[in-house]
């Protein structure tokens, strides 16, 4: 495709890949064999994004930085967060922009779910809706994602154990076909060891399973790949995707954790 050979030139010495690390078992040599329909670039999402053709992409599915400071855990801190500890005002403004590049690369009837949380700051909470609803996108559905646990159980409020996904489209006529009979409220609780993936917030294989499960198209795109997750889902679904992060530790383990947990259906 002609987008993904622009951006493969400007990233050429950037990309990361797994393809010459030896795998361990039989399973993860076929993975690495069936990677050629798996890329992740290492660069800035919107610098990158730019580069790649109108309306190109079936479904993105992505979480981005949420803007709330440096992330640590047991005193080590996760990764470089780009854009976790911005002005509020610059934040949204960058998470608006990000959507409408977004939109430009999204097929007509083409789906973005866009999961984010209310985030309390200065005693008040702050909406994703507050961006959302100043991009291109159509607000088609807001799906609550029952954590079932919080990192922040302050007995100054009720704890805080859900987030959001937004499943935004350019057409209000799109649709999905709700195979699993899920309802808008999807209990999936984290379980992944923040020592074994490096990474502090691994979004659980499930919530990407129950879109693409629901949702069709061939290629699925992520502009904050983070620990992979969706990468995962996308290859086990048989499908294309492509992955930006800022971070190359992140693009490097993203990689090897689609050869490592990948089950091509």
């Amino acid at each position: 495709m002609d987008y993904i050979r622009k951006v493969e030139k400007k990233m050429a010495k950037s990309k990361l890949n797994v393809y010459n690390n030896k795998p361990e078992s039989p399973g993860e040599e076929k993975n690495i064999e069936e990677m050629k329909d798996i890329e992740v670039w290492c660069g800035d999402c919107l610098e990158l994004m730019r580069g790649m053709e109108d309306e190109s992409i079936d479904l993105i599915i992505t979480s981005p930085p949420y803007n709330i400071g440096k992330m640590h855990s047991n005193h080590i801190q996760y990764g470089t967060y780009a854009g976790n500890d911005m002005k509020e005002k610059d934040y949204q403004s960058w998470q608006t922009d990000v959507l409408n590049e977004c939109f430009r690369l999204l097929k007509q009837n083409g789906s973005m779910f866009y999961n984010h949380k209310v985030r309390i700051k200065n005693g008040c909470c702050i909406h994703p809706i507050e961006w959302i609803l100043n991009s291109k996108f159509l607000l088609k559905q807001e799906i609550t994602w029952d954590m079932g646990k919080s990192a922040n159980c302050d007995k100054i409020r009720f704890f805080p154990f859900s987030e959001r996904i937004y499943w935004l489209v350019k057409d209000k006529k799109t649709k999905l076909f709700n195979t699993n009979n899920l309802s808008d409220v999807w209990r999936c609780v984290p379980s992944h060891k923040r020592k074994n993936t490096k990474h502090i917030a691994v979004m659980p294989l499930e919530i990407c399973d129950n879109i693409l499960d629901s949702v069709k198209g061939d290629v699925v795109f992520d502009p904050f790949v983070g620990s992979g997750t969706t990468g995962v889902s996308a290859f086990n679904h048989g499908r294309k995707f492509y992955g930006i992060d800022i971070d190359k530790n992140n693009c490097f383990l993203s990689e090897n954790r689609i050869v490592i947990e990948g089950k091509k259906k």
